[in-house]
């Protein structure tokens, strides 16, 4: 039995949970199944049956309009300060990458790009020789104002650094649709895809990042499947400082490229530019 499949065939809603006869051992009215913003976990409770699992699944628009309703913005962005930008000194020990020519540490660079589809030559890139780091430049206007590094080494924690303390993210694109998203790889993916990459590089939206995403025509925010509640969040108050923005539900992280994900956000793009008929929108 593909409880997996099971689970997806009984077509719950948000918020919908079921309870019945467990589809592995049989039991009567020990399995149990619920929708969680489009998060699908499953569990059998009988001691002998060690069922249990979570899938992302996508979430329809009358979900996320319905969260949006539900969801209450708890601080009006419009009472921060936005931030003035510091001065930004790229450490000695960060190296620019030029292009893989046999270099070992070119090398580890490029291949990590390359397994995520990018091509690192394109990417304004650095290597912190202390921490054996890829480094992502962060610019303004073409001035380098922040950098942000990500472990070559899986293990190394923290995986992620940040060297300086820009507020307004990292930006990677000159396209009038601007696509917000956990990370900086992520980023890099959805340009791509023919969009602007941004990430917020922190834990909340700022006055920064409201100020720089009212640039764009339409903003469209998609976090990581397991960060609707926070996806819904930033749609609201974008929203109600009249940022054009909307809210997509995906089954994956970007940067991974996952088949539905990526046709997904395609047909959105297309449909920004006018050139697919795609219904999708959120707003």
């Amino acid at each position: 039995m593909n409880v997996k499949q099971y689970v997806q065939d009984l077509d719950l809603s948000d918020g919908d949970k079921h309870r019945g006869k467990c589809p592995e051992c049989n039991r009567s009215n020990t399995f149990t199944a619920t929708n969680n913003a489009g998060k699908l976990l499953w569990n059998c409770y009988a001691n002998s049956c060690k069922i249990a699992g979570v899938t992302n699944i996508h979430m329809s628009v009358d979900e996320i309009r319905k969260r949006m309703k539900e969801f209450k913005i708890d601080k009006d962005i419009n009472t921060i300060n936005v931030k003035l930008p510091e001065v930004f000194v790229m450490p000695e020990y960060l190296v620019p990458y030029t292009a893989y020519d046999g270099n070992s540490n070119d090398a580890l660079i490029y291949e990590f790009c390359d397994g995520y589809g990018l091509w690192a030559a394109d990417l304004d890139l650095y290597y912190d020789i202390k921490e054996d780091r890829i480094v992502f430049s962060v610019q303004d206007n073409g001035a380098i104002v922040d950098a942000v590094g990500r472990a070559l080494d899986d293990s190394v924690v923290p995986k992620w650094k940040r060297y300086g303390t820009y507020a307004e993210g990292f930006i990677r694109g000159q396209h009038q649709l601007a696509i917000v998203v956990e990370d900086v790889i992520s980023a890099c993916v959805v340009e791509t895809l023919g969009a602007t990459g941004v990430a917020i590089l922190g834990t909340s939206l700022n006055a920064n990042h409201v100020q720089a995403l009212r640039n764009f025509k339409r903003v469209i925010v998609a976090l990581d499947p397991d960060a609707a509640a926070k996806t819904i969040e930033y749609t609201k108050i974008l929203k109600a400082n009249n940022v054009q923005a909307i809210a997509l539900k995906l089954l994956d992280d970007i940067k991974y490229r996952k088949d539905e994900d990526i046709l997904f956000l395609t047909n959105t793009i297309k449909d920004f530019n006018g050139t697919f008929p795609h219904k999708e929108f959120i707003k």
